[in-house]
Formats: C-alpha cells, sequence, structure tokens
C-alpha cells in the first residue's frame, strides 16, 4: 500500500531527518509539511517540492494524511498528536514523547479509541553501530548485559544553547538524556525497577539547569547501568558513546568521527598496534586487547537510522504489530528520566513502583521559567 505522510515542524528534526528519509521510501507521498515560519515553509517546499501550510488544521482537512510525523517542540507533542488521531492518521512522534506522564497516558489511551497507532522516532535504536551492539548482546548464547555505561561528553551547558531547548529548566537529561535512556532499556529488554541520579551546574551557574547528570538504573537480576552527561568539557565530544559488558566480552559503540591509532608496548597483555576508523562511528567487541568490528555508520546516520524507523514503523501500523519504538516504551523512558530528577531533588533512591505515590505522572518536564 502507499501512505501519504504529512510532517509537523520543518525545523532541524524536519528538514535534516524526516523530510529526508521519506523522501527515501518507495511507497510514500509526502502530502503536506507544516510549520509557522514562512521561511522554513519555503525552505522545505523549495527542497523537497511538498505543498506547505501555516495551520497544521487545515494541512490535516487539505492533505488527508494516514500518518503525520511530529518534529515540534515537545510540548507541543501531546496536542498534536490528538488533533492527529482525530483526523484519523496514524502518529510518528520526535522524542522526548510529550512533557509528562499524564500527557502520555492521555495520548496513548487517544490512539486506543481512536483506532490509531503511535511510534517514537528513537532512532538510535536503529543506528547501524548501536543495532549491530544490540544484536551482538543478544547472540551471545546463555549470556545477558551485566553492566552497561553510556556516556556524554560536550561544550554546550544548557543555558548556552539556542532556541526552545536553551530556555528550559531541565533540559540535559530529558531532552538529550533521553537517547541514553532508551538505548539502555532497549539493551537490557526492559525496564529498571529503581534508579539514582545526581544533576548540578558543579559552582559554574546558579539555577534549576542539570549542565552535568550522574544516573544509576537498577535492572533485573542486579545488573546496574549507569549515565553520564557533561555539559561542560572542554576535551573531546563525544556524543555517545556505549560500553556494554557480557560475561564473556565487551561491546563497544562511538558515535562520532573516530580515526586513532593506538600501540599497546606497556603494562599490555601483548604488544599490539591497532588503527580503529569510522566516519561517521563504530562499533566492535572487544575481549583484552583484541577487537573484532562489529559496524561502522554510513554518512547521513541520523537520517538513515530515522529512515530505518519509519519503514519499520509504517510495517508495524500495516501488520497491527508492534514498532521499533510504541507510545509506551516513550512512556517507560520519561518514567525513569522524572524518577531521576526526583532522586536529584530529593537525595534519594527512587523505585519506579512508587512513581504514582511520588506525583512524578505531574511532574513536568522540561519546563520554561515563568517571566
Amino acid at each position: 500500500m502507499s501512505w501519504k505522510v504529512a510532517v509537523v515542524g520543518l525545523g532541524n528534526a524536519g528538514y535534516t531527518l524526516h523530510l529526508p528519509a521519506l523522501a527515501g521510501i518507495g511507497d510514500v507521498v509526502v502530502a503536506g509539511g507544516c510549520d509557522l515560519s514562512p521561511e522554513r515553509r519555503a525552505r522545505a517546499a523549495g527542497r523537497f517540492g511538498i505543498p506547505v501550510f501555516e495551520d497544521f488544521d487545515e494541512m490535516l482537512a487539505t492533505a488527508k494524511p494516514d500518518v503525520v510525523v511530529i518534529g515540534t517542540p515537545p510540548d507541543s507533542h501531546a496536542d498534536y498528536c490528538l488533533r492527529s488521531f482525530d483526523a484519523g492518521a496514524h502518529v510518528i512522534c520526535e522524542k522526548p514523547f510529550v512533557a509528562s506522564l499524564e500527557e502520555a497516558d492521555r495520548v496513548i489511551a487517544a490512539a486506543a479509541r481512536a483506532g490509531r497507532r503511535i511510534a517514537l522516532n528513537h532512532e538510535f535504536r536503529e543506528m547501524p553501530i548501536f543495532r549491530a551492539l544490540r544484536d551482538e548482546a543478544a547472540r551471545a548464547k546463555g549470556e545477558s548485559v551485566v553492566f552497561a555505561q553510556v556516556w556524554q561528553l560536550m561544550d554546550l551547558p544548557p543555558w548556552a544553547e539556542p532556541g526552545w531547548r536553551g530556555q528550559m529548566l531541565q533540559r540535559t537529561l530529558y531532552e538529550a538524556g533521553v537517547h541514553l535512556v532508551d538505548f539502555l532499556m532497549a539493551l537490557f529488554g526492559e525496564k529498571p525497577h529503581a534508579v539514582s541520579a545526581t544533576t548540578s551546574t558543579c559552582g559554574v551557574r546558579e539555577g534549576e539547569t542539570d549542565a552535568v547528570a550522574l544516573a544509576t538504573l537498577e535492572f533485573s537480576r542486579g545488573r546496574l547501568a549507569q549515565i553520564v552527561q557533561n555539559r561542560l568539557c572542554k576535551g573531546e565530544t563525544q556524543y555517545f558513546e556505549v560500553r556494554a559488558e557480557l560475561p564473556s566480552a565487551s561491546l563497544r559503540a562511538s558515535f562520532g568521527g573516530r580515526a586513532r591509532v593506538s600501540a599497546g608496548l606497556h603494562r599490555s597483555t601483548k604488544p599490539h598496534v591497532r588503527f580503529d576508523y569510522g566516519v561517521s562511528g563504530m562499533a566492535w567487541r572487544e575481549v583484552g586487547n583484541a577487537r573484532t568490528l562489529l559496524a561502522r555508520n554510513p554518512k547521513d546516520p541520523g537520517m538513515i537510522a530515522t529512515r530505518f524507523v519509519i519503514e519499520k514503523s509504517l510495517t508495524a501500523f500495516r501488520d497491527g504489530t508492534r514498532p521499533p519504538a510504541s507510545g509506551e516504551d516513550g512512556r517507560d523512558v520519561l518514567e525513569v528520566i522524572a524518577a531521576c530528577y526526583h532522586s536529584a531533588a530529593s537525595g534519594c533512591r527512587v523505585t519506579l513502583d512508587d512513581a504514582a505515590v511520588l506525583g512524578l505522572d505531574t511532574m513536568r518536564m522540561g519546563a520554561v521559567p515563568v517571566q
């Protein structure tokens, strides 16, 4: 079947991820794009040759899409989801899913009432290097990931970022950490049952921002995962790094350019010289100094991964199967992040069974300060 797809939000995500990804899918027709900015509308129409609209409801009425792709700031996601369901469309939504657990529950319930489906563009699940790491972990017979670390280091404090992201009080763990939390849950195949977290500006700036976030996630059978986000790093940028420990090997993935020569001549089990090259990131398996390449990212890996997510989500919509990341998956990620923020504020370990008691369902994440 052919799909009519409309895109709301023609900024960075819409223009660099969604529209190029859709253009590479054979059974998709982009029936419309919507944005409040005339400059962004003109840019998208000029490059992709699509009808563009200023008003979302006008686009829905005119284009009559089967699917709406939502690429606007997260505080608008719930409203666009609900209006899309009312128009009879499925939804593929950017992450973070919505701003609170209460909104997530409302959107998921509305989709069920309308007989529509919702998927999220958690593209790192399908990016080749991270997909390869997950597949390698799944192939390990009789083994499972026992410990994992994910980290993100860059010189981009939340208050210095332009646009709507820089206005958020709780920014780093919610808007960027959502990638890290979701990947860990996909890797372990479950939601953690407890978290402990700390967030801080480390004395650089006063206020309720989270320039540095540290979190520990507790999974079943005593397995652990650790998240480090440092937006005050003056060294080399590491956008998304993963180390996953199996009983028999370590699995690594590094997102970003990597071209390094290393030599082991001191305190090594044996001398070695190694050249690592991955223009957009690579994944490998290692035991001591021995490494086996698992995958390299292609050029433009974010767009390619988004295409994979959209293709698989459309197939799931058609067949009634589970998409790569569902609305329920997105809600679980939000619950973990909300629990981390509560842990950071209270100084206490938080079990997710206590989420309702702690009032996490109404915590609005990514809030903009009142002027």
